[in-house]
């Protein structure tokens, strides 16, 4: 039996809440501190579905990544994901930006994944910048992260030369490119790039790798659950299997 305070706490040391973005909403959102459980689940979303689960397993605490509430609320219907977790008794603690920029975190998580050797973190922007252990082409080093990610697909851009330098930023780190430019990367790894981004990555010869804001992110639950459990071994903590963005990826036939 843990506590969500034992949580918080834990986390808070871990990815201190304190340095979470300005326009971010982590920390304890739904809930009490004090409530307890012998079952916790871990997701990226509190989706409906995955509080479904949570519920019928008997979880009392659901730790997420994304926060349940982002924007303050001008109401609170009943099919709506904040009022379910509140009448099911579920407390919800959630760690976004903060739990990006930490030690072990999101985009360290990502980087190291991908086989970036990091080489400097930019914490106020959420990125990593490192190196390949060699130079590559596009195409290898998008199936490469396709391959390592477990991910159905990707959109990569191609560029006249090899890559090596490399700025990587979980979610919707599309707007680092310009920072990618200052660092002297070669390409930049994101969950979401826009439009114009993505044409000044062209001007500038700047591979780009969107990997979706799911794809980007999905990899911190298993190792967040597993630190987790490491931690507070006398506790069951589960990576909800129904945690997914329910995408599908339809390949050009040329």
């Amino acid at each position: 039996m843990i506590s969500a305070k034992e949580i918080f706490d834990w986390l808070n040391e871990t990815a201190p809440f304190d340095t979470q973005m300005g326009f971010d909403n982590a920390g304890l959102l739904i809930g009490s501190g004090q409530q307890t459980s012998e079952i916790v689940y871990v997701a990226l979303d509190a989706a409906k579905a995955v509080l479904q689960e949570a519920a019928r397993a008997g979880a009392g605490i659901v730790v997420t990544h994304h926060p349940i509430i982002f924007h303050p609320l001008k109401s609170l219907l009943a099919d709506s994901n904040a009022y379910l977790a509140a009448n099911w008794g579920i407390t919800v603690i959630s760690a976004h930006t903060n739990l990006d920029k930490a030690i072990g975190g999101v985009n360290d998580t990502l980087t190291e994944k991908i086989g970036v050797k990091i080489s400097r973190r930019l914490d106020e922007d959420c990125a990593c910048v490192g190196e390949l252990t060699e130079k590559t082409d596009c195409h290898t080093f998008a199936e490469s992260i396709r391959r390592k990610l477990s991910l159905s697909g990707l959109r990569y851009s191609d560029t006249s030369r090899k890559i090596c330098r490399v700025l990587v930023s979980c979610g919707a780190g599309g707007s680092n490119v310009y920072l990618a430019k200052e660092c002297g990367a070669d390409a930049i790894v994101c969950g979401e790039i826009k439009h114009h981004e993505i044409l000044f990555a062209k001007d500038n010869d700047i591979a780009v790798f969107d990997l979706g804001h799911y794809g980007s992110e999905h990899i911190i639950v298993p190792a967040l659950t597993k630190r987790l459990q490491e931690r507070f071994p006398d506790t069951v903590f589960r990576a909800a299997q129904s945690d997914t963005d329910g995408m599908r990826y339809l390949a050009e036939l040329s």
